[in-house]
């Protein structure tokens, strides 16, 4: 009888065994991804679900002070997106980018969601389209996130926080 769970015990450890060495092989993968794209310290790598996808969030943070934020397919190594949120819109990355400045699109995302603005954020989203990102606590209470594209001035994307 001891015998027997001595092989149990042994199997369950080779299996934990193969699937950290399988896991470590999806980070190696994803790393190397991010590193092609962004160089820095990487701040956060986490696991987590999106859509049904198991994909590693990897967090990295530039010297020129911009941070990228990565979701990687953790069973292909593949990027499958990417953000940049900048310091502020005067960074070189954004300022080429944008058509409307910050003002113009506060007055857009308040148009449509009245209250206030608590945050801001800078970024450049996967598909390269310049971001003004705003977190508004409406009059009514709830707060809501809206993204304002800085070329055309148009709400790209609105939810509720």
């Amino acid at each position: 009888m001891k015998m027997k769970y001595q092989f149990c015990l042994s199997s369950l450890v080779m299996l934990i065994s193969a699937a950290a060495m399988a896991d470590d092989a999806a980070i190696d993968a994803c790393r190397k991804a991010v590193g092609e794209i962004a160089k820095g310290e990487t701040v956060k790598i986490e696991l987590e679900q999106k859509k049904g996808l198991a994909v590693y969030e990897i967090e990295v943070k530039a010297a020129d002070g911009s941070e990228w934020e990565f979701k990687c397919d953790k069973a292909t190594g593949k990027i499958v997106e990417k953000e940049q949120e900048l310091p502020n819109a005067d960074h070189p990355a954004f300022a080429a980018l944008k058509k409307i400045d910050e003002a113009e699109a506060r007055k857009i995302a308040l148009k449509t969601y009245p209250g206030t603005i608590t945050e801001v954020e800078y970024e450049i989203e996967s598909d390269g389209t310049p971001t003004y990102e705003f977190d508004i606590k409406m009059t009514d209470g709830r707060k809501m996130e809206v993204e304002i594209d800085a070329a055309t001035g148009k709400i790209v994307k609105a939810e509720e926080d």
